[in-house]
């Protein structure tokens, strides 16, 4: 396969991938923002901020609003909904050939439809719908591309890069959390759970925890379920081995050691995770461990555009930030 399309595939995953978690974050800090004191709020959003990795123009003004619509709207932001959705679009149009129709269709669908958006005052004053409109097409875009795309090398590109994104994604919203947690800056209590409660809704997974360990939220119980669940699809551990099985099914189909680098990074980080114990390290040290883990997530993913789909003088567009 050329470098020229891996890249494409992989980076069209991530950026969709990317615009799916950062609407489920905005949305659930939009709605508990409503229970909240404006000082806690500002924090709120500060934290969500950080969750992103990234930065507003100016590190003054976190108010809600303005970090919200920023985060949805606004094209000067290279990780905006708006942006990524853009972004994913350009990557498939290069490799029609390799998806479906059907996927880029709607892809293409949802394009126009963030597009019709961004000169739209009605869908700016009510984002809710905006954001569970694009939620859902993205729903829908993971559900065509599993049915109508060919399960080969392709199709392992596409895997890594949702997973490598999906693993990043989540370890950056459990370190920001850890942190403040770690310097008592999480209430305690009624408040404490509507928190733990929101951390869970952003990774879509309180349903799926309440079937795993009842509805008694508690800090170390959401953190070992989020990040080493080996069932649930947006766990840490769940996302890594999928990736170490994408990065198998390559090197099989390349027969070479090419990828050898990558996959023993992912390796790495899967047997740490294996035997990561939550409970027993609820200080500094699992701050200091979700630091390594993010940290391996990122080698992870440098190995893997190194050995594959780094080429010179690659559209600039179709790259984003790891």
């Amino acid at each position: 396969m050329l470098s020229r399309v891996a890249d494409s595939l992989y980076w069209m995953s991530r950026y969709i991938e990317r615009s799916e978690h950062t609407c489920r974050l905005i949305e659930v800090n939009l709605k508990q923002m409503l229970d909240e004191s404006p000082e806690v709020s500002g924090k709120r959003w500060e934290r969500v901020v950080n969750c992103l990795r990234t930065d507003p123009p100016s590190r003054s003004d976190r108010e809600a609003w303005t970090v919200a619509t920023w985060m949805m709207f606004d094209k000067s932001n290279p990780d905006s909904v708006a942006s990524c959705v853009a972004a994913a679009r350009e990557n498939a149009r290069q490799v029609r050939e390799m998806i479906s129709a059907d996927l880029w269709e709607t892809l293409n669908r949802l394009h126009l439809y963030v597009k019709s958006c961004l000169t739209d005052a009605a869908a700016k004053r009510d984002p809710h719908e905006f954001l569970r409109h694009i939620k859902h097409e993205i729903h829908v875009l993971h559900g065509i591309a599993d049915s109508t795309v060919v399960h080969g090398e392709g199709w392992m590109f596409l895997m890594a890069g949702k997973n490598v994104e999906r693993a990043a994604a989540t370890t950056a919203l459990l370190s920001e959390h850890v942190q403040d947690f770690l310097a008592q800056q999480i209430g305690q209590g009624a408040e404490g759970f509507l928190h733990w409660v929101g951390v869970l809704r952003s990774c879509t997974a309180f349903e799926a925890y309440t079937k795993t360990y009842t509805a008694e939220v508690r800090p170390g119980r959401v953190l070992e379920f989020l990040l080493l669940s080996p069932i649930f699809p947006r766990s840490v551990r769940f996302c890594i081995s999928s990736v170490r099985k994408s990065l198998e099914s390559i090197e099989f189909e390349h027969g070479t050691k090419r990828g050898a680098k990558a996959l023993k990074a992912a390796r790495r980080l899967e047997s740490l995770l294996d035997f990561l114990q939550v409970e027993d390290m609820m200080d500094e040290t699992l701050r200091l461990r979700l630091a390594e883990i993010e940290q391996l997530c990122g080698m992870v993913h440098s190995a893997l555009e190194d050995a594959y789909i780094f080429y010179e003088n690659a559209p600039s567009e179709i790259r984003g930030a790891a």
